[in-house]
């Protein structure tokens, strides 16, 4: 039996469209590569590849090249709008611009404190600390054209130690506004749900042993979720190791409604994921 054939669609006439009309194209980015010695972000689609020059990426230069492919190598994989600016269908390529995409849909679209949002997750940002590791500390994202800043706070009403735990680049989420300064929104995933905080220290006291999911396993620690936006820290257990999912008991030795913290001992593994 003859397998199947694949027809190609033809998307020249898309390409060509953005290129006369200023239409906005949304393709995945498949790869990173210079292009008469300029880095560019490549999409691609039906064997036609488009180049976005970093200077038309919206994406800040870092202090050294390898920095820079760094940054547009974070956005392989995802979606990203854009406009082409000149075609080679001989070569088969078009030059575009996701600034100028960025640009138009932030002209189009009103951002308002209160409003809400859908947001895109691009890339997890992170601190380095005096011995080596690095720290979450929030998420650029794309919210209708406009580049902004998650920070770790306002991602939930509970502890948060790794972000992709939650948001992963490439995903899309829904955020409120809370206001704008400088053309630049402020937002918050966190505002969209009521904070169990400090009711929740009516239902938990310190002593009592409580149900809760492990949402996460760091090097000094382990975090069971009681509630969305309530976790509590835990020691390892002496016993084997814990995996998100797992299903625990846990006795509570401190809880602070002001901090927004609690921390336990894990005394029974009900069930492992």
């Amino acid at each position: 039996m003859l397998p199947k054939i694949e027809f190609q669609q033809d998307c020249w006439p898309e390409v060509y469209a953005s290129r006369q009309n200023r239409s906005i194209l949304t393709w995945p980015v498949i790869g990173v590569e210079k292009h008469n010695g300029t880095l560019c972000l490549v999409v691609g689609k039906e064997r036609v590849k488009g180049l976005i020059p970093i200077e038309e990426t919206g994406i800040k230069e870092g202090s050294n090249e390898r920095t820079t492919t760094s940054r547009l190598m974070n956005f392989v994989g995802q979606e990203i709008s854009f406009i082409v600016l000149s075609t080679d269908k001989k070569n088969n390529i078009f030059i575009a611009s996701r600034s100028k995409a960025s640009e138009k849909i932030a002209s189009q679209n009103k951002l308002e404190p209160g409003q809400v949002r859908t947001a895109i997750a691009r890339r997890i940002l992170k601190r380095p600390q005096p011995d080596g590791t690095y720290v979450d500390t929030g998420v650029l994202v794309e919210l209708e054209g406009i580049e902004t800043i998650l920070p770790i706070s306002e991602i939930s009403h509970g502890w948060v130690d790794e972000i992709e735990s939650l948001i992963k680049p490439g995903d899309t989420f829904d955020v409120k506004i809370l206001e704008i300064k400088n053309n630049k929104p402020f937002i918050s995933v966190k505002a969209l749900y009521d904070n169990p905080w400090p009711e929740c220290a009516e239902r938990y006291k310190k002593g009592g042993i409580y149900r809760g999911t492990v949402s996460n396993t760091v090097f000094y620690g382990v975090f069971v979720t009681l509630e969305p936006g309530v976790s509590v820290l835990c020691n390892h257990p002496k016993a084997g190791t814990l995996n998100r999912g797992d299903q625990v008991m846990v006795a509570l030795t401190y809880i602070s409604p002001e901090e927004k913290k609690a921390k336990g001992i894990i005394a029974r593994v009900i069930r492992r994921n």
